[in-house]
């Protein structure tokens, strides 16, 4: 019996190293303020947004326009494009990784003593006055390139509008939380947003006389992170396509646990924002390689025995590079779980213990 004991105790130690070397360190962030008046607050929280993003998809571009340079040399038009995504992820997974962080959460605020205000209350405030609800569970694109965005089953919020592919938006509402906490009797003000990414787009130091592009692949909880996509020409009436070549779309997100309370002006009297300084890698999951596209640029000179530039060598020229990676799912959703959890735990945890 002691045996089977013991060899039971070593299998959890050796689970729970294998499990510890999964996840990079950890290197929490913090702003805050008004603690004092939080602490002072009605004991209760209303979680406005929960959201767990995660990349899928990356695509770079790079286009070297036609030009003249020194002695008359003439230079073709070259594209480089890169593409990197990621199959064999089951949403069911993730689902569940989701729905796990969320109950846990939930658990951690109730144990700190603090009661959860439901959807049916807080939407009877002016601050929701015109808005929509939404029930989870789901994931659907979340309006960044390549990004999904999972929401808890158990789970409802409130949306300002939804873009034709479903994204559901609160537009300025970092305006609305104030407010609402005012209307709440001064209650909490809740929200998550966590973004798992695996992409890294590098700009390549020399490139000469080329189009080029690379991306690296690096599974993460991002600290912070800038989705960037290839933005295409708008076609506008009686003008065609217009659009700058090479130009890509930027959106700046962060990953944080944040809590606000009360109302100054247009902000918060007190808040608690928890964040990562640097990204905590998820290790083993997802293959760390290059994917790079690149294409020379078409050139000609002309000389006093060939006056004329070549057509075909000043030719639009264009490359692409598109690679998937299989990805073992529940091993995917495993790592997004161990990664948010950590974050989501230390930092609710580091609120409770602020305002007791």
């Amino acid at each position: 019996m002691r045996k089977i004991q013991l060899i039971i105790i070593i299998l959890l130690i050796i689970s729970s190293n294998i499990n510890a070397q999964q996840i990079g360190d950890y290197k929490p962030s913090l702003k805050k303020y008004g603690l004092g008046k939080m602490r002072k607050a009605p004991k209760k929280i209303f979680i406005s947004t929960f959201n767990v993003h995660f990349e899928i998809y990356k695509e770079a571009l790079d286009v070297k326009t036609a030009s003249q340079g020194i002695r008359n040399t003439q230079k073709g038009k070259a594209t480089a494009r890169a593409a990197v995504g990621l199959e064999g992820i089951a949403p069911t997974d993730v689902q569940l990784s989701v729905d796990k962080l969320y109950q846990e959460y939930i658990d951690l605020l109730k144990e700190g003593g603090y009661e959860i205000i439901s959807l049916e209350e807080a939407s009877k405030t002016k601050a929701y006055e015109g808005w929509n609800r939404s029930d989870g569970p789901y994931i659907i694109e979340s309006g960044l390139p390549g990004v999904l965005v999972a929401v808890p089953t158990d789970y409802s919020f409130m949306y300002k509008k939804e873009t034709k592919k479903g994204k559901k938006s609160n537009g300025n509402f970092r305006f609305e939380v104030p407010k609402l906490s005012k209307e709440l009797d001064g209650a909490i003000i809740a929200q998550v947003d966590l973004y798992l990414v695996y992409s890294d787009s590098k700009e390549p130091f020399f490139k000469g006389n080329a189009a080029k592009v690379k991306i690296l692949t690096d599974y993460r909880l991002a600290s912070t992170f800038s989705v960037t996509a290839p933005k295409e020409a708008k076609k506008i009436k009686g003008f065609g396509s217009i659009g700058i070549a090479g130009a890509e779309s930027v959106t700046n997100v962060t990953t944080k646990v944040a809590f606000y309370q009360g109302k100054t002006g247009l902000g918060s009297e007190a808040a608690y924002e928890g964040g990562i300084k640097s990204d905590l890698a998820i290790e083993g999951i997802i293959k760390k390689q290059k994917v790079v596209a690149y294409q020379a640029q078409g050139t000609s000179t002309p000389t006093s025995f060939a006056p004329y530039y070549s057509g075909i060598d000043l030719a639009d020229r264009f490359s692409k590079n598109t690679t998937w990676i299989p990805v073992d799912s529940k091993k995917f959703a495993e790592g997004l779980y161990m990664a948010c959890k950590k974050l989501l735990t230390e930092q609710t945890n580091g609120f409770l213990s602020s305002v007791k």
